[in-house]
């Protein structure tokens, strides 16, 4: 990977590598063209990541900076989100979280892409379906997208706490969220 590639990889996903993390907005002068997007950092405290960075929320047309971010999530929202840099999991709530200004609204981010995978519970009698979320640089496949769920940490489970790596799943699908 190249180092213009690499930085464009940290900050789509929210860091800052050789330079000072500051604000998106006082790097790039013209207030005019950012947009407010949601974001949530990781809960793993022995993440990698470092703990100013962002994880990116899809979210349809995201207001500009200096409008007044929308009051999303609605209450008892819940998003499975695993880290692409730790490879935990967890689940996200509303106080969870925030907003940041971005130069170009996530579906504009031609090299990242905020996967869905759904994943069908295969525990005989176990009709649960759940979906799993993560922002990804690196043009996964479905494959890989449905493997990385599977290696999760800590275990991938379905609504009703079967491990899919021991029940397997009984369908599964990945697509590209536009929202969640």
């Amino acid at each position: 990977m190249d180092v213009s590639s690499l930085y464009f990889a940290a900050d789509a996903l929210g860091l800052a590598l050789g330079r000072q993390l500051e604000p998106e907005w006082l790097s790039h002068g013209d207030n005019n063209s950012m947009y407010l997007q949601p974001v949530v950092r990781c809960k793993n405290p022995d993440c990698p990541t470092p703990s100013a960075a962002r994880i990116r929320l899809p979210y349809p047309n995201p207001p500009a900076t200096g409008e007044t971010a929308p009051n999303w999530p609605q209450d008892g929202w819940q998003l499975r989100l695993i880290c692409r840099e730790c490879d935990h999991w967890y689940i996200y709530e509303k106080a969870d979280v925030q907003w940041a200004p971005y130069t170009r609204p996530l579906e504009e981010e031609t090299r990242v892409d905020f996967l869905c995978v759904e994943l069908a519970c295969g525990e005989p009698g176990c009709n649960s379906g759940t979906r799993w979320h993560v922002l990804d640089n690196s043009q996964m496949s479905e494959t890989e997208a449905f493997e990385f769920v599977l290696r999760a940490d800590p275990v991938a489970v379905c609504e009703n706490g079967h491990s899919f790596s021991i029940s397997g799943t009984a369908s599964s699908t990945v697509r590209k969220a536009d929202s969640v």
